[in-house]
């Protein structure tokens, strides 16, 4: 058994699925949620759609010949796609249901409006069904923003921040939003998304120096499939692959979007292994390059990761590269953990943990 196939993953597990059967699949998710107490509509839908499968029934049919290897979360595929139908008005009856579209109905009588829903549009939903999910969550901006604060105090040089697995860049911009600590505002106080108190405790710096002197000098991504946050067909696509009774979340990608809009960052569609060594040969001396990723390392197979890793270790060594990840913790009490490699082949140092989409951040050095 290969490293990556070990190693605790978000989506309830489903990098650990091994051979479990698809209904299972949408099984174990839902009660990862209910456990939580998060998404009763998601629990519901989760649950129906696994006795569908049971059956053989439409969404047996939908996922026919559709890859789900562990980690690919079929369950939110399928999610999302049902949500982006509703957010994009091709669902009216279905919306009902959604928060996200103003929907008050009870969950316990969904799906039968599921199933009309699938047969109206199974091509559509079946093509999303390919898509890598892309849940860009502007939360983990607040745990970015901590580690380069604690970067910055470290090593007193301007920034330029790469990330692999971008998307849509979102959180390439994490300076650009406003962090608000014990009553102090640092980032950018005009910016319409506000983290109040996103740490507990904050980093043992001083964060408010440390935000004072933090330049990023330089931004940009890769991802296989990017997306573009001014683009109204891509701005859909992401809210859909957020829960859609978890309204902050919502309003937090919607706030994340209008500071995108104004001035996108730029994502290459590049695998990371392709696109890393040409911009790390690019790194400047007088710069820290800081390569950061989130919650993405499931999606990628085992020979791309291991490629990944070869050209960090080897580019530490030629210019200042430290590398910054948010991914799944080994710690049972926490789901996600911010790591520093510095550098960037060093051995890894736990920064703190923090939820799937960021918050809370509980700062552990």
């Amino acid at each position: 058994m290969n490293e990556i196939s070990q190693l605790p993953y978000g989506g309830a597990g489903d990098g650990q699925a091994g051979k479990l059967e698809l209904a299972e699949r949408f099984r174990r998710h839902a009660g990862a949620l209910a456990r939580s107490g998060r998404s009763p509509l998601y629990v519901r839908m989760m649950r129906d759609a696994a006795g569908d499968i049971d059956r053989g029934g439409t969404v047996a049919r939908l996922f026919d010949g559709v890859p789900a290897p562990p980690g690919s979360v079929p369950q939110l595929r399928l999610m999302a796609a049902l949500h982006y139908l509703v957010l994009s008005g091709q669902a009216p009856a279905l919306a009902a249901f959604y928060p996200s579209a103003g929907g008050e109905r009870p969950v316990d009588g969904v799906w039968p409006l599921v199933e009309v829903v699938i047969d109206e549009h199974f091509d559509q939903i079946r093509a999303r069904l390919h898509r890598t999910v892309q849940t860009n969550e502007p939360g983990r901006s607040a745990v970015l923003f901590a580690g380069l604060l604690w970067l910055t105090d470290r090593h007193r040089r301007p920034i330029r921040l790469l990330e692999v697995g971008a998307s849509a860049g979102l959180n390439l911009l994490a300076d650009r939003y406003s962090y608000v600590i014990g009553g102090r505002e640092l980032g950018d106080p005009a910016s319409p998304l506000r983290f109040v108190d996103p740490w507990t405790p904050p980093p043992a710096i001083d964060v408010e120096d440390a935000a004072a002197r933090l330049e990023i000098v330089a931004r940009a991504g890769c991802d296989p499939a990017p997306l573009d946050p001014s683009w109204p067909d891509d701005q859909l696509t992401l809210l859909s692959y957020i829960w859609p009774d978890e309204l902050h979340r919502i309003e937090r990608m919607r706030a994340a979007l209008s500071v995108a809009a104004r001035d996108p960052i730029p994502v290459a569609a590049q695998r990371g292994s392709i696109w890393l060594p040409d911009v790390l040969r690019a790194a400047r001396g007088s710069e820290l390059t800081v390569v950061w990723h989130s919650v993405m390392r499931q999606y990628v197979d085992p020979d791309e990761w291991a490629a990944i890793e070869r050209t960090l270790s080897d580019a530490a060594g030629s210019s200042p590269i430290a590398r910054l990840s948010m991914e799944p913790a080994s710690d049972r009490h926490a789901a996600m953990q911010l790591t520093v490699h510095d550098p960037a082949g060093a051995p890894a140092t736990r920064l703190a943990v923090c939820d799937d989409h960021g918050l809370p951040i509980r700062w552990a050095t």
